[in-house]
C-alpha cells in the first residue's frame, strides 16, 4: 500500500528511520462523542490512514484520550485489515489525561498502576502485541518521577512497548525522570510552530541536540492558523500576523508551496530534525502536507520566516 517513499528521520538508540512528517491521529474518528460515532465515521478514518500510508507516511501518534479511545480503535481497524504493513508502519501513543468526571476535576496519572492499565487497553484497541512508542501525555506532579520511570523501565523489559517518550516537558522534568529511567528516552512532544515559538526559548529543542532525543511537534500548523488564513484574520492585532502572512506568501512564489507546506519545511530544518505531526482526517490535507517534505529551505530563507514568525527583528 506504501506507493511513495518520502525523507525519513531516525529515531531512538538503533536509529529506526521513520516519515520525516508524522500523522497526528487526535481528529482520525471525527468525533470526540462516543454516543455519536458511527460507521461512517469509521469508514472516514480508514480512507485518511490509506492516504497516509499511500503518501508514505510510516509515523502514526496517538492519544488515549483522542476522540475518548475511539481513534486508537479505529487505527486498531486499519492495523488488523492490513497485517502485512505493521513491520512498515512505527505507532505512537501516550496516556495520562483524566478528563473531568465524577471522580474529579481533570487530572494526570503517571502512578504505575495507571500506566500499566494503559497499556494493556491501549495494545487492546490498536490490535497490537507491542507499541512503539509509549508516551507520557502531560506531567503528573502528584507521582514521584522514580514510580514512573520504574514501570517505563518494565514496560520495556516485558516488551510491551519498544522505547518511551514525553509530552509536554519542560528539560527540568525529563532531566529528573531520565535519572531514573534505565532505557533511553527517545522523543519528547510539545507544541511547536511559526506560531508558537516557545521551545525554541525555554530549553527544550536545546535539550533535544544534546541528548539526541527526538523532538515531535504537535500543532505544526498553529492550530490551523498557518493553514488557513481566514484564522489569521482573528488574529489581526497581533504584530506578527502581516508580516508572516507576507512572508509566507512571497517565498510561497518561490518554492510554490502554501502556506501549510512551507510552515512544515520550516520546522524540518530544525538541526534537531524535528518531526511534525500533521493532525488531519482529511486525506486531500494529508496529500497536501506531505510535499513539505520535499522543500529545501536556504538558510536565508528560513531565517525570514523566523524573523517574521517573531514580529520583531533579532537582537
Amino acid at each position: 500500500m506504501i506507493r511513495k517513499q518520502l525523507p525519513t528521520t531516525p529515531v531512538g538508540p538503533h536509529g529506526i528511520e521513520v516519515s520525516s512528517l508524522g500523522l497526528g491521529c487526535m481528529g482520525l474518528a471525527g468525533t470526540w462523542n462516543p454516543s455519536e460515532f458511527t460507521p461512517e465515521h469509521q469508514k472516514r478514518g480508514i480512507l485518511a490512514l490509506e492516504a497516509a500510508v499511500e503518501e508514505g507516511i510510516t509515523f502514526f501518534d496517538h492519544a488515549d484520550i483522542y476522540g475518548r479511545t475511539l481513534s486508537e480503535s479505529v487505527f486498531g481497524h486499519f492495523v488488523a485489515s492490513n497485517r502485512t504493513l505493521r513491520d512498515q508502519l512505527f505507532i505512537a501513543t501516550k496516556a495520562g489525561i483524566l478528563f473531568a468526571d465524577e471522580q474529579g476535576p481533570q487530572r494526570y496519572n503517571l502512578s504505575a498502576d495507571y500506566l500499566f492499565t494503559s497499556v494493556t487497553n491501549a495494545l487492546h484497541r490498536l490490535q497490537l502485541e507491542q507499541i512503539d512508542l509509549f508516551q507520557l501525555h502531560r506531567p503528573d506532579p502528584y507521582t514521584h518521577p522514580r514510580e514512573t520511570a520504574q514501570a517505563l523501565n518494565q514496560l520495556v523489559r516485558e516488551e510491551r512497548v519498544r522505547y518511551v517518550g514525553v509530552s509536554n516537558y519542560f528539560p527540568s522534568q525529563v532531566t529528573a525522570l531520565r535519572a531514573y529511567l534505565d532505557v533511553p528516552l527517545i522523543t519528547t512532544q510539545p507544541s511547536i510552530s511559526l506560531w508558537d515559538l516557545d521551545a525554541l526559548h525555554n530549553g527544550v529543542l536545546d535539550q533535544c541536540t544534546e541528548l539526541d532525543i527526538r523532538p515531535l511537534a504537535y500543532s505544526p500548523l498553529g492550530h490551523g492558523v498557518l493553514a488557513n488564513f481566514a484564522n489569521l484574520d482573528q488574529h489581526a492585532a497581533d504584530p506578527r500576523t502581516a508580516t508572516l502572512r507576507q512572508t509566507l506568501l512571497e517565498l510561497g512564489e518561490t518554492y510554490d508551496a502554501t502556506p501549510a507546506q512551507l510552515s512544515l519545511a520550516w520546522l524540518m530544518h530544525h538541526p534537531a530534525r524535528i518531526i511534525p505531526l500533521l493532525g488531519s482526517n482529511r486525506p486531500e490535507n494529508i496529500r497536501e502536507g506531505v510535499k513539505a517534505c520535499h522543500i529545501q529551505l536556504t538558510r536565508d530563507d528560513w531565517y525570514k520566516l523566523w524573523v517574521a514568525a517573531r514580529g520583531i527583528p533579532l537582537p
